[in-house]
């Protein structure tokens, strides 16, 4: 498994919701991102949301998330998502889902309205994560919190856009006044992604392709993915 995470490149950085479009998605249990519905069910926890909580989930794809929210966890969940395909076959399965077409970065929610957003392996695909960042913090209640499950540098320096350092992380969502609560290193679903990928396809390079690429960059030398919880300041 160690040589197949090292063939993590720089091109994972571009994966956007149009690239989760792809079938080659379609059979991967539980949504194409790392962790799942593990990961979800962590983050509920952390966040104690139950039936009075009002949570969004941006870059929801098909809505996986806000079924489980809603069906499972009690929860008023809506989705965000400009993938009008994806939007689609989420409301072929489920026609009452609240799923909503619409950019990170200009959501139609009030402000102050929403007691948390899940960003689920979408925050790095964000064309302006600045932007996306206010946008949170304007609709987010007092207090209200933004978990985040998504790709990160271990080690060294990042020179890809939109992935950051631990280090460079935590700077930029306490710029946006968020506190951070909980980071957890989730490395290993990272690894188990690529795998589940590999035994799949074959190899990872239909990953590459289906975001457009002929063949595999520069490796991101120490390439992670974490889980972190952070609060609204007040």
């Amino acid at each position: 498994m160690g040589q197949h995470n090292d063939r993590i490149t720089t091109d994972l950085h571009e994966c956007s919701s149009n690239v989760f479009e792809n079938k080659i998605f379609a059979n991967m249990a539980e949504g194409a991102r790392p962790g799942g519905l593990e990961l979800t069910r962590r983050i509920i926890d952390y966040c104690n949301f139950d039936h009075r909580s009002i949570v969004v989930d941006m870059g929801c794809g098909t809505g996986t998330t806000v079924e489980y929210l809603r069906d499972v966890r009690g929860v008023y969940a809506l989705g965000v998502d400009l993938s009008t395909p994806l939007l689609q076959q989420g409301k072929e399965r489920k026609p009452d889902l609240r799923l909503i077409q619409s950019p990170g970065a200009d959501m139609p929610f009030a402000d102050h309205s929403i007691d948390g957003v899940l960003a689920e392996c979408s925050l790095s695909v964000m064309p302006d994560i600045s932007k996306v960042l206010i946008e949170i913090n304007r609709i987010l209640v007092s207090g209200g919190k933004l978990a985040i499950t998504d790709l990160y540098i271990r080690e060294g320096d990042s020179d890809v856009p939109n992935i950051m350092t631990h280090s460079e992380l935590f700077q930029t969502l306490q710029k946006h006044d968020f506190n951070i609560l909980i980071f957890e290193d989730q490395t290993v679903f990272l690894r188990e992604f690529v795998a589940s990928f590999i035994m799949e396809h074959g190899s990872i390079e239909g990953l590459w392709e289906c975001m457009g690429k002929k063949k595999l960059n520069n490796k991101i030398p120490g390439l992670g993915y974490y889980l972190l919880i952070a609060e609204k300041g007040s």
